[in-house]
């Protein structure tokens, strides 16, 4: 059996020799178009090495522009394939890894500090010095990329041609806190990014750590704990303590809550952004978690930076939430999105970059400075600048209930033009010893853009308006002013907007959480006094979309008391540290009356340019 094997084996190779060769132009169409140098090491300035993969079109002879993400995810191309997209268009792109992770030397610790855009600048210039390139590189990414673009392009390295920074992070302002209220997702991410690689098992695994977080909130553990509890190793992910050694760097983060020196320390600053002579092209989302911190480097940008870079730079902003953003799908968070949103970001991205680098011409999508979609009329608009897009005016919906507190949804109160002369204030209870998120977290996992189950908690109140008579498209924020008077130095409130259509559905139009020690703002913390009455701002995503005629408005407002949150135990104590025994059940006045009024301010948009 054995000698008729190799005989057959003979017969089909000499047949095989007996074919004619390929042409030419078949041989160059044989195998992959792309070639890559895998686990290239990088030297920094001060002999760390970081590791790179390196994508480059198949048998590259001349020199070409390249295309770089700093990561923390993965440097093989793996999770996005954008590399693809690049490659056939004449880029090499180059993916490296940030200090710890992967061949990476360094520490984590550097990953959110200055340190990640010095070594931006060497792999930007290293990348110069390579004998395929031409000298141009552009950063490209979103996340924790968006932000290394930011550290990288305040260091101005001089072949840095261009920035698009999706969906950035901010540390310190968007992470690891909101608006002065520490977040659990912390955690997850740390885990996410624990050790050297990429933990794709554990993100997915939600049931292990929202598990953790509701059971650390059901048992009243005090909030510091949270990393422990999930499994952050503490030598992983670490900071520098107030000893001087080496702490968790969740807990340093939550000793320096409202310090402005500490969380912006490493931030971009007015002098950085004069430098930058390069355009930017900036990308966030209406649902984008990150959208606070895109936007804050956006005005930035727009303010400081010279002229000439700042006529060539862009701002899309879009009906998606932070992955969303990075590749459009038809639904995001349960909300269908309309085909003309679905935009491919890659070949989106390529077309913008080859403009930029005299490659092709200005894409016709860059019709204006700023590009943003009015959902409802389903359509991108443009303005030169963010507030261009609103009018200018507001339509104003204040609170009002005759009673004072409205009960619940099915007997709620009213939203009008104008606050009653006089009216009992409505009162909210916070009792830190509540557990509402328990008995909601049947419904955690499936929350979407749709979800109404929050309007039905204990503590909620809620208001409603008049059918709107006619269609009304607003742009910008939604703001909202509480006036407030409590019966503790501290306490924490969620507020939720929802537009209600004619069958009952909901979609709902944004949300916001405000801690009462941090009213003016996350760093500037008081505690209030008794018997003070305060107001308590709100503001909401950014967003534009046409409410039809014969929708509602729902504004819900309860005590922020869940498991994704630091739990407010309304003592004006030490964040973090508090305990249930130190509890204090506060009792909360919203004023809705003509001297005190509440209201809700929408952003009436501007007229579309055609």
């Amino acid at each position: 059996m054995r000698q008729a094997g190799f005989a057959n084996v003979l017969i089909a190779l000499a047949t095989t020799l007996a074919l004619p060769a390929p042409s030419a132009a078949q041989a160059s169409r044989i195998g992959p178009d792309y070639d890559i140098e895998m686990s290239r090491m990088i030297p920094m300035r001060d002999s760390v090495s970081l590791e790179a993969w390196i994508f480059k079109p198949a048998h590259l002879t001349g020199k070409a522009p390249a295309v770089l993400e700093l990561t923390q995810y993965d440097i093989d191309g793996a999770r996005r394939g954008e590399f693809a997209t690049f490659v056939r268009r004449g880029y090499v792109f180059v993916q490296v890894y940030v200090r710890g992770r992967g061949r990476s030397g360094g520490e984590k610790t550097d990953d959110l500090g200055l340190q990640v855009g010095l070594d931006g600048h060497d792999v930007v210039e290293w990348i110069a010095a390579q004998p395929w390139s031409d000298g141009h590189v552009v950063m490209y990414g979103g996340s924790f990329v968006g932000m290394t673009q930011w550290r990288t392009a305040a260091q101005v390295p001089p072949h840095l041609s261009a920035i698009a920074p999706y969906v950035p992070i901010y540390p310190g302002w968007d992470i690891p806190n909101t608006n002065g209220i520490p977040q659990a997702w912390t955690n997850v991410i740390l885990g996410y990014t624990a050790g050297r690689s990429l933990n794709e098992g554990f993100i997915q695994r939600q049931d292990y750590w929202y598990g953790k977080m509701l059971e650390q909130y059901a048992a009243y553990r005090p909030f510091r704990e949270l990393d422990s509890a999930i499994g952050i190793a503490p030598d992983d992910w670490w900071m520098h303590g107030g000893q001087g050694g080496k702490a968790s760097m969740f807990k340093v983060w939550l000793d320096r809550v409202g310090d402005e020196a500490f969380n912006l320390g490493a931030e971009p600053k007015t002098a950085d952004y004069a430098r930058m002579t390069f355009p930017v092209l900036t990308a966030t989302g209406y649902f984008d978690d990150d959208q606070p911190g895109a936007l804050r480097y956006y005005r930035n940008h727009e303010a400081h930076a010279p002229p000439a870079a700042e006529s060539l730079s862009y701002l899309v902003i879009g009906p998606w939430d932070h992955g969303g953003t990075q590749r459009p799908t038809k639904t995001i968070m349960g909300l269908t999105i309309p085909d003309a949103a679905v935009l491919n970001m890659s070949s989106f991205q390529a077309d913008w970059d080859d403009w930029i680098l005299g490659r092709g011409g200005k894409p016709e999508f860059f019709r204006d400075k700023v590009a943003y979609f009015m959902l409802g009329a389903d359509e991108w608009r443009y303005a030169p600048s963010l507030p261009a897009a609103s009018s200018g005016s507001d339509a104003t919906f204040c609170l009002s209930d005759a009673a004072g507190t409205p009960a619940d949804v099915f007997h709620s109160g009213e939203l009008v033009e104008t606050s009653p002369r006089v009216q009992a204030a409505a009162i909210i209870v916070s009792d830190p010893h509540e557990l509402p998120e328990v008995s909601m977290a049947r419904y955690v996992p499936d929350e979407d853009l749709m979800s109404q189950f929050r309007d039905f908690q204990k503590r909620a109140i809620v208001f409603h308006s008049e059918p709107l008579a006619h269609d009304m498209e607003v742009a910008g924020h939604m703001r909202l002013r509480l006036v407030t008077e409590a019966n503790t130095p501290d306490f924490d409130l969620w507020a939720q907007v929802l537009m209600v259509l004619p069958d009952g559905s909901t979609i709902r139009l944004g949300e916001d959480i405000r801690r009462a020690r941090f009213r003016d703002g996350p760093f500037t913390e008081e505690l209030l006094k008794p018997g003070q009455i305060a107001g308590i701002p709100f503001e909401f995503y950014w967003m534009a979309r046409r409410i039809p005629a014969g929708a509602r408005l729902r504004l819900t407002i309860a005590p922020l008391n869940s498991p994704s949150y630091q739990k407010n135990y309304n003592t004006g104590g030490r964040i973090g540290y508090e305990k249930i025994e130190d509890a204090r059940v506060a009792t909360i006045k919203v004023f809705h009356d003509a001297a005190h009024p509440s209201c809700l301010f929408m952003p009436l948009a501007a007229a579309p340019t055609r």
